[in-house]
């Protein structure tokens, strides 16, 4: 049911065939990311931006579809360091809000950072939001 879009709380510009299996494909692939690298950790980011949803963060839906999916063949240990940032209420609050949850459950700041989202984001996350943190280009992904 998960493939379906009308199993999604989604705003009327997202309800589009595929959308769902573009969520879909987000979480898989985060989840094969961490896994490739064990000292990565995965932070599933956003906030409760659905009414609708009741209170259920996008975050912990995310996390809710990997477990069901069995992270997806994965080691479990891609499952323990899978983690929720559940404030994000835009793309900018999802990079910013995710450093700070990396280092309030670290004590640290990430070394590298991966972002997992659609293309058309790819140069804001990548130039605008990025350097509005300072995050060094190179170690951004």
């Amino acid at each position: 049911k998960i493939d379906r879009e009308d199993s999604w709380f989604l705003e009327p510009y997202q309800k589009h065939s595929g959308q769902a299996a573009t969520f879909l494909t987000h979480i898989k692939e985060g989840v094969e990311i961490a896994a490739r690298d064990e000292g990565a950790l995965l932070l599933f980011s956003g906030g409760e931006t659905r009414k609708d949803a009741g209170p259920r963060s996008e975050a912990q839906s995310y996390w809710a579809i990997a477990e069901s999916k069995g992270w997806f063949g994965k080691d479990e240990s891609v499952r323990s360091r899978s983690l929720t940032e559940e404030h994000a209420r835009d793309s900018f609050e999802n990079l910013l809000f995710s450093v700070c949850r990396f280092r309030e459950l670290t004590g640290t700041y990430p070394q590298n950072i991966t972002v997992v989202s659609y293309d058309f984001k790819e140069e804001r996350f990548a130039q605008l939001h990025r350097s509005a943190l300072g995050f060094p280009e190179g170690r951004f992904f």
